[in-house]
C-alpha cells in the first residue's frame, strides 16, 4: 500500500519540527551552557610524603634452643620477671607444649558448655561475641593492624570451638573436665629441657627482631644526619627469642627536603599517617630538625601514644599533615565575583539563580573547599545539598534558568 502525499508531507514537517527543536537546544547551549552540581561537606589537607624509620627503646634476647614458643601476644604488655618467651631442646618438648595447649583450649570449651547449662544467656552471649570478633578481625585487617590479627584469630577460633558442641548433663560435662585437667597435669609433669625467659624489666612484649634494635636507638637520633640514615644496615638477628620495648615513647625519623621542612620548628605538633600498620592518624612532635646536608635535613619527631601498635613498623612510607581544612566543596568553574569583586556561586533556587557569597578556604585541584561568607544571610548562606551552577556564560540574581 502506497502512502498519500499528505501523509509523506506530514511526515516531512514532524521531522522538520524535530530537527528544529534540537537544533535550538543545541544552539542555546552553546551560547550559554548551563549544568549543576550539589555543594557538599569534605575535607582536605596539605601533606607531604616522606619515608623513614620507627626507632624505640628496645632490648632482645638471644636462646640457644631448637624451638622457641612465645605465651604472650604481639604488643601485649610484660610485667618484671614475667616469662615472655619459653626454649626447648628438642621438637619432641614443643610437641607437648601444643598438646597442652589443645588440651586447655578443651578446658574452656567444656567449661563454656557446663555454664551453657547453668545460665540460658551463656549462648546468647557467645554468638554475640563471635560476631564481635569478626567484626574486630575484619576491622584490623582492613587498617592494616596486622599486629592484632593473629590474637584476633585465636579469640575468634576459641568461641567458634566452644559453641560446636552440646552435652546432655552436668555430670557428664564434669566428668570430662576432670579428664582434660589430668591430662594436662600429667604433659606438664613430663616436660624436660624448657628455659623460661623472663623479663628483665617491665616493656612491651614483641616476637619480631629485625637486626635494627641495637642500631636504631633513642641515642642514635642525638645529632642524626641524613647519611647516617642512608648508611643503615642491621646487626644479625639469627637466634633471638624475641625483644622487649622500654618507656612510653617512640620516634620516627625521616630525610625530608629543605623547603618542605621550612616550617618544621621542635615542638610543633603535626598528624603522621602511615600508609600501612596503624589505622589511625597520630599526633607526633617535632624533636629536632638537622643541619642541612645537600638538601636535605633529619627530622625527628616523637610520640607517646599507641606504643604497642607500633612493635612491627620499621621503615615506614608516611604522610605528614601540615593542615587540614574543612568546608563546602564545590568546582573552581562554579566561582563568581559580584561588583565588588567579592567571590561567591551562583545556586539555583526554584527557576531562578541567586549568588550566595562564600569565603574560599582552601583551594584543590579543580575544587574548592568554601563557607558562607560572614555578612550572608538568609537564603544567600551557601548550605550542603545546595544546587550550585557550574557552566552559564550568563548568570545575575533573578535570573531564570530553567
Amino acid at each position: 500500500m502506497k502512502s498519500s502525499p499528505a501523509f509523506k508531507i506530514l511526515s516531512v514537517v514532524v521531522l522538520a519540527a524535530v530537527v528544529l527543536y534540537f537544533g535550538v537546544q543545541i544552539y542555546q547551549y552553546l551560547a550559554n551552557p548551563f549544568s549543576t552540581t550539589l555543594a557538599y561537606e569534605a575535607s582536605a589537607d596539605d601533606s607531604i610524603a616522606i619515608n623513614g624509620w620507627v626507632v624505640r627503646d628496645e632490648e632482645t634476647f638471644h636462646a640457644d634452643a631448637a624451638t622457641l614458643t612465645h605465651p604472650l601476644g604481639e604488643g601485649q604488655k610484660v610485667g618484671f620477671g614475667q616469662t615472655f618467651a619459653m626454649a626447648y631442646d628438642n621438637s619432641k618438648t614443643l610437641e607437648t607444649v601444643d598438646e597442652i595447649g589443645t588440651q586447655e583450649l578443651r578446658l574452656q570449651q567444656l567449661e563454656f558448655a557446663l555454664t551453657s547449662i547453668l545460665d540460658e544467656d551463656a549462648a546468647l552471649k557467645l554468638d554475640s561475641s563471635i560476631t564481635g570478633s569478626i567484626l574486630t578481625l575484619r576491622q584490623d585487617l582492613s587498617g592494616g593492624d596486622y599486629s592484632a590479627v593473629s590474637e584476633d584469630i585465636s579469640a575468634l577460633k576459641a568461641s567458634v570451638l566452644k559453641s560446636s558442641h552440646s552435652y546432655a548433663s552436668v555430670e557428664e560435662i564434669q566428668a570430662e573436665i576432670d579428664a582434660v585437667q589430668a591430662d594436662i597435669a600429667r604433659l606438664k609433669e613430663s616436660l624436660t629441657g624448657a628455659h623460661a625467659i623472663t623479663a628483665p624489666h617491665p616493656g612491651i612484649f614483641s616476637a619480631v627482631c629485625d637486626g635494627y634494635e641495637s642500631v636504631l636507638t633513642p641515642a642514635f637520633l642525638d645529632g642524626v644526619t641524613p647519611s647516617a640514615l642512608q648508611q643503615l644496615k642491621p646487626t644479625d638477628s639469627d637466634g633471638n627469642a624475641g625483644k622487649l620495648i622500654y618507656g612510653d615513647a617512640w620516634y620516627f625519623v625521616a630525610s625530608m627536603d629543605v623547603q618542605h621542612a621550612g616550617d618544621l620548628r621542635p615542638g610543633r605538633s603535626v598528624l603522621l599517617r602511615m600508609a600501612k600498620g596503624m589505622s589511625q592518624d597520630v599526633t607526633v612532635q617535632v624533636r629536632s630538625v638537622s643541619e642541612p646536608e645537600n638538601g636535605q635535613v633529619a627530622v625527628v619527631f616523637s610520640c607517646r601514644n599507641y606504643l604497642p601498635q607500633t612493635t612491627l613498623l620499621r621503615h615506614q612510607a608516611a604522610e605528614l599533615i601540615l593542615s587540614t581544612y574543612s568546608g563546602l566543596r564545590v568546582p573552581t568553574t562554579a566561582l563568581r565575583l559580584d561588583e565588588n569583586g567579592a567571590p561567591g556561586v551562583y545556586c539555583t533556587v526554584g527557576s531562578s539563580a541567586k549568588f550566595k557569597p562564600v569565603r574560599i578556604i582552601y583551594r584543590g585541584e579543580n575544587y574548592m573547599l568554601v563557607r558562607p561568607a560572614e555578612d550572608a544571610a538568609g537564603s544567600a548562606v551557601l548550605r550542603a545539598g545546595d544546587e550550585v551552577i557550574i557552566t552559564a556564560n550568563k548568570l545575575e540574581n533573578g535570573l531564570v534558568v530553567r
